[in-house]
């Protein structure tokens, strides 16, 4: 008889903990995703985000991250060097560098959930926060090894015999700050086989507004303050 009762015991134990599971979509508290984005808007690989979320409700998590990302104007084009022994390219009309530092808030709620250890999980996210436009000046190298800008190439100011790009970190110290906000909705499809691990893809469309005319390539176009964006994003992470 003491067995039975034993056994009775654990057995409403087991199922109480099996129907909370049931009940809960969501089990686990927290979730932490890293991840690489190419936007419309962006290079082959524009950008890389950390996220942090933590549960809310039943199917809610609060989401906090950063996402950094290179931004380009529409009307980018490489052109090859004119400098006959080099082979290296450069974004012709260029001026300037816009890389945005995104900081995120938002939800992250569940539309899908996944069966046990197989199909996929989507949730829909979204996030907006402020953005801290980094602009710093696209500088090209001379076959002197002098730094131009294309403005002063096109102004005749500067040599012609462009050897390529100086690279971003040669205009940091000329590097200002433009203040802007940001909105970012997503769908995201999880399809990882272990609860502990997230891996997935993510697609979505970003908003994007500056305090003014950012001159990515002031030559001959116009610039703007505000760039939408279509993306998507490969992430990975874990949760507990």
């Amino acid at each position: 008889m003491k067995k039975l009762l034993i056994f009775f015991f654990l057995t409403i134990i087991v199922l109480a903990e099996a129907k909370s599971q049931q009940d809960d979509p969501f089990e686990y508290g927290q979730e932490f995703l890293f991840g690489a984005t190419k936007a419309t808007n962006g290079g082959l690989i524009s950008g890389g985000f950390f996220r942090y979320s933590a549960k809310k409700t039943d199917k809610l998590f609060q989401t906090f991250g950063i996402e950094i990302a290179n931004v380009r104007h529409p009307q980018e084009r490489r052109a090859p060097s004119p400098t006959f022994f080099s082979n290296s390219t450069f974004y012709e009309g260029k001026e300037n560098y816009l890389i945005s530092t995104r900081l995120l808030y938002g939800y992250d709620a569940l539309l899908f959930k996944k069966a046990e250890q197989k199909g996929v999980q989507i949730n829909g996210v979204l996030t907006a926060g402020p953005t801290f436009g980094l602009v710093s000046p696209y500088f090209l190298r001379s076959e002197g090894g002098e730094l131009v800008t294309f403005s002063q190439i096109f102004n005749g100011t500067a040599p012609v015999s462009i050897t390529g790009p100086a690279g971003y970190f040669s205009g940091l110290s000329n590097m200002e700050i433009v203040m802007g906000a940001h909105i970012r909705a997503s769908l995201l499809f999880e399809f990882g086989t272990f609860k502990s691990k997230v891996t997935g893809f993510e697609v979505g469309f970003l908003g994007e507004i500056f305090t003014r005319r950012i001159e990515i390539v002031p030559l001959g176009t116009k610039n703007y303050n505000f760039y939408p964006a279509a993306f998507v994003s490969i992430l990975f992470g874990s949760r507990k």
